[in-house]
């Protein structure tokens, strides 16, 4: 999407017409005409960086790149998350990945994966998208945390199984310390 349909479609998400938004830049300092939104919303012409971020404002567009770039910054989990014999998941140290449109709008933070236990859909050192909830239904992959080890796996039954037969599903028992950390979505 380009600058001029992205400030026309922030401006129409605000419920703000071109004439409200003259007199709105008016009483922020900057003198333009009707037409001169037009241009901009039509790519004939391009706002100053003050007129851009005074629209922002009056628009109420909280995260600018996300926004008019189409990307987000997301958490990515220096510890990886095991797809294997289990691992800790630090959740207090990680970095941060630009991400684009491709990626689920879902994704509350991003993991690496560790071993091969989920291939051929997961592989080691891939970086996966993780949408954060509480719970899960039998047959979805997430982020499980058992007994302080964090896994990738498909909940079963009773059990965290893996997509590689090469490795015995993991039961969950009663006295297990076990929660779902969130499901995969990319």
């Amino acid at each position: 999407m380009n600058l001029g349909k992205n400030l026309l479609e922030v401006r129409e998400t605000a419920k703000i017409s071109r004439a409200q938004l003259v007199e709105l830049l008016k009483e922020k300092g900057f003198d333009v005409k009707t037409y001169t939104i037009s241009k901009w919303e039509t790519g004939v012409s391009k706002p100053t960086i003050d007129a851009f971020l005074a629209i922002c404002d009056i628009c109420r567009v909280i995260d600018i790149r996300h926004t008019f770039a189409g990307k987000r910054l997301l958490h990515l989990y220096d510890i990886p998350v095991s797809a294997g014999l289990g691992s800790y998941l630090d959740d207090g140290s990680y970095g941060m990945i630009e991400v684009d449109n491709t990626i689920s709008s879902q994704a509350d933070y991003a993991v690496r994966v560790s071993g091969t236990s989920m291939m051929p859909r997961f592989v080691d050192q891939q970086i996966i998208f993780i949408h954060e909830q509480l719970a899960l239904d039998e047959g979805d992959i997430g982020i499980f945390c058992l007994n302080n080890d964090a896994f990738l796996k498909k909940l079963g039954k009773g059990y965290l199984i893996s997509l590689n037969p090469e490795y015995d599903p993991i039961p969950i028992q009663d006295y297990d310390d076990f929660r779902v950390l969130g499901k995969v979505v990319g």
